[in-house]
């Protein structure tokens, strides 16, 4: 079963609210750091940052990226 979900803002604006949430979890996709498992959806974005250790040799690998190139 499919269901469309439309939001209508103060202004009168109309949102199709699966559209937003479905582009919000490709956003929060785009940022994964890591080995990338086989079904990623984002062409551009390949594994990332996987040799990082901790001061102390602690694998780092993995997580996402914050808006200031870290890994979170």
């Amino acid at each position: 079963m499919t269901s469309l979900l439309i939001s209508i803002s103060a202004d009168g604006t109309k949102y199709d609210l699966n559209e937003v949430l479905e582009k919000s979890i490709l956003f929060y996709e785009a940022q994964r750091s890591g080995k990338l498992p086989a079904d990623n959806r984002i062409p551009w974005r390949g594994d990332s940052a996987l040799g990082d250790r901790g001061a102390n040799g602690e694998d780092l690998t993995g997580g996402w990226y914050d808006g200031r190139k870290n890994i979170i």
